[in-house]
């Protein structure tokens, strides 16, 4: 009965628009629990669905539409989640995508098979490329490192699905943990798991819990995958989160704001006590001078560290690696892949929070920045922009990269 109610859960939340989905989420946990036979599940569901479409001009062909696939999913086929994106507007145009960027009235239908067809070739050509200059850093850098101590903090174990995933801080992370918690307890929703509990008191496994064959073995067999975004786009949002918001500042773990104080000492010109006390308010030009200062790369926090040392992709075969810059898309590729749609699925931009940065505004941002600033910061993270298929704006593609790994 239970694993009925999750499969009806899914279809209440899926079959059509989103916009009404807390309302939705609302009234399915006021019916289930007093549903006792798989009839009184198909009608809630039924209502639920009929006041998720409510207002909905496109309804009644949505519904027509849909009939067909409910009774499949009801009756236990496989209900395939990527034939709802057509009902999506994204705002980020992909290879792959099927929206015009910004004009959703002229936008090209891609058939759905074609659409996971281009999906499976762009990661196959990240992994080739993850591949392809990991065998060259090999070959340059014999002995560096290629699982780093981070990363066995930082992969989540579900083993009721047999997947892991690793978190990269401002990469969306904060959804990625509720996913992860609701997979792990199927009672739970998106909505009632905030930023706090997902962050500090999530429960989740990570991969270090197990002892060396356990691990190896998850390694071996579960299904792994990763999300990714631009190195200068995560350098300005971790600025923007963690210290240009007083209101996060002031309640952000104790490390953060002794970043902000060392930042402070080391780099304000004639800084007031009280300054040096808080650490608030340091600035762009400052954090840029941190940044690049190469006695403080080694010391850097999880928050802002390279994305290659805290997943270790040239040491893990990761199934996929997804980028945030389509994050919706992706992810709802990557967990049908998954086969986890049916339980949950990627919150829409209304539900979520990302501090995200346009290519425009990240070059806008660092015309502040000096040559010898930029030239160290493309340095510092020339392995994430080559691992993970990016574009330095700010380096020549003949230019050597002059990579010093610490």
């Amino acid at each position: 009965m239970v694993a009925w109610m999750d499969r009806v859960t899914a279809l209440c939340i899926n079959v059509s628009c989103v916009k009404h989905e807390k309302l939705t989420m609302m009234v399915w946990q006021m019916f289930k629990k007093k549903c006792k036979s798989i009839t009184c599940i198909v009608m809630v569901a039924t209502i639920v669905f009929v006041l998720h479409n409510l207002n909905d001009k496109d309804s009644a062909a949505k519904f027509k539409g849909q009939s067909k696939r409910q009774a499949d999913f009801l009756l236990g086929a496989k209900f395939n989640m990527n034939e709802q994106q057509e009902d999506h507007q994204n705002n980020h145009s992909t290879p792959y995508s099927t929206h015009a960027e910004e004009h959703p009235t002229n936008k090209t239908i891609v058939p759905e098979n074609e659409r996971l067809q281009q999906f499976e070739q762009e990661q196959k050509r990240r992994k080739d490329l993850i591949q392809t200059v990991c065998e060259e850093r090999r070959a340059k850098h014999a002995h560096a490192t290629e699982l780093y101590d981070d990363t066995q903090r930082h992969i989540y174990v579900v083993d009721k699905y047999k997947l892991m995933f690793c978190y990269i801080p401002k990469v969306g992370c904060s959804n990625w943990k509720r996913i992860l918690m609701i997979l792990e307890d199927h009672s739970r929703t998106i909505d009632d798991i905030d930023s706090r509990e997902a962050h500090a008191r999530n429960k989740l496994k990570v991969l270090r819990y197990y002892p060396g064959k356990q691990l190896e073995n998850r390694l071996k067999n579960y299904r792994k995958f990763m999300f990714v975004r631009h190195p200068l786009s995560r350098i300005v949002s971790a600025y923007k989160n963690k210290y240009a918001d007083l209101s996060v500042f002031r309640v952000a773990p104790r490390e953060l704001r002794q970043y902000a104080k060392r930042i402070m000492k080391k780099y304000r010109k004639k800084p007031t006590k009280r300054e040096l006390t808080t650490g608030e308010n340091i600035t762009w030009s400052e954090w840029l001078q941190y940044i690049a200062d190469p006695t403080e790369q080694k010391k850097f926090d999880r928050h802002w560290k390279e994305m290659y040392k805290l997943c270790s992709p040239c040491a893990i075969d990761y199934d996929y690696i997804g980028k945030l810059e389509n994050i919706k898309e992706e992810a709802d590729f990557i967990m049908d892949k998954l086969d986890i749609s049916h339980v949950v699925r990627y919150p829409d931009k209304a539900n979520s929070h990302p501090t995200n940065t346009s290519m425009g505004g990240i070059e806008e941002k660092f015309k502040e920045a000096t040559k010898y600033q930029l030239k160290r910061i493309s340095e510092i993270y020339a392995l994430d922009f080559r691992l993970f298929g990016y574009t330095n704006p700010f380096l020549n593609s003949h230019e050597d990269t002059g990579i010093k790994e610490q």
